[in-house]
């Protein structure tokens, strides 16, 4: 059972920042950022894979993954 918790909690430790941030920038506001530039959606996707590369690095340096 705990094997299983620890896994659990490993996913949740790498999917909550990344389902956040999007979930912020997913709400329809005119007062969002980056709404006129063409590139703030790439851009905001590449510093979403650079967090989760980030995470899992810190995982797997932990040994917990």
């Amino acid at each position: 059972m705990n094997q299983n918790m620890l896994v659990l909690n490993i996913l949740y430790d790498t999917f909550l920042p990344l389902s956040l941030i999007t979930g912020l920038l997913g709400v329809n506001l005119a007062g969002i950022h980056g709404l006129e530039a063409p590139w703030a959606s790439g851009f905001v996707a590449g510093i979403l894979v650079l967090c989760g590369a980030g995470e899992l690095f810190l995982l797997r340096r932990l040994h917990w993954f």
